[in-house]
């Protein structure tokens, strides 16, 4: 998700191009409350934007575990029908979540990273005041648990371990194929 606050962002620059001085050794300055205003404006701005993707994440995996509540027992006596499979896929998306924590993990042990933890959710940790870890911890966990609920709960005996084998192969195959080929190519 993004937004166009580019005149927002060319006032504040304006001002402080203006007033670097002040700004930065936190003295009186005639537009100071003009600035702060809008400086508060484009934080705001930014974190809607940055909340929208883990949001959205987070409610469509929660659609799909709902649905899975209330079929769980047609499940067990009738099989897995379409729109089983269709909740099964909404509930992982959970797996977005268990995902962004291990690679922000893996990434900041093999790189030798500041931080262990990435992506919005370290953000939205830090808009907040919370350790930049929080909301990735709890959110993976959250994830972590959900996702081996549907899997080993939800899904009949039969379906688990092609279930799980393809789901590695197909997420790695298709984190590779976007951030190597395709992702680069369509939003360089």
């Amino acid at each position: 998700m993004n937004y166009d606050n580019s005149k927002l962002n060319d006032e504040l620059v304006a001002i402080y191009t203006q007033n670097q001085y002040q700004i930065e050794n936190e003295l009186a300055f005639e537009q100071r409350k003009q600035f702060e205003k809008k400086l508060k404006k484009l934080n705001s701005d930014s974190i809607k934007i940055t909340l929208g993707g883990p949001v959205q994440t987070i409610l469509t995996g929660l659609i799909g575990l709902v649905i899975l509540l209330f079929r769980r027992r047609k499940i067990k006596t009738k099989g897995v029908k379409i729109i089983d499979w269709l909740a099964v896929f909404l509930s992982l998306f959970w797996l977005r979540e268990i995902f962004n924590l291990i690679h922000s993990i893996a990434f900041a042990i093999i790189l030798k990273e500041e931080s262990y933890f990435g992506g919005d959710e370290k953000f939205i940790s830090e808009y907040f005041n919370l350790g930049s870890g929080t909301i990735p911890i709890i959110t993976g966990i959250i994830g972590f648990v959900i996702s081996l609920y549907v899997i080993f709960k939800i899904l009949p005996k039969q379906f688990k371990l092609p279930f799980i084998v393809s789901g590695l192969i197909g997420s790695t195959t298709g984190f590779l194929l976007w951030f190597q080929f395709i992702g680069p190519i369509l939003i360089p």
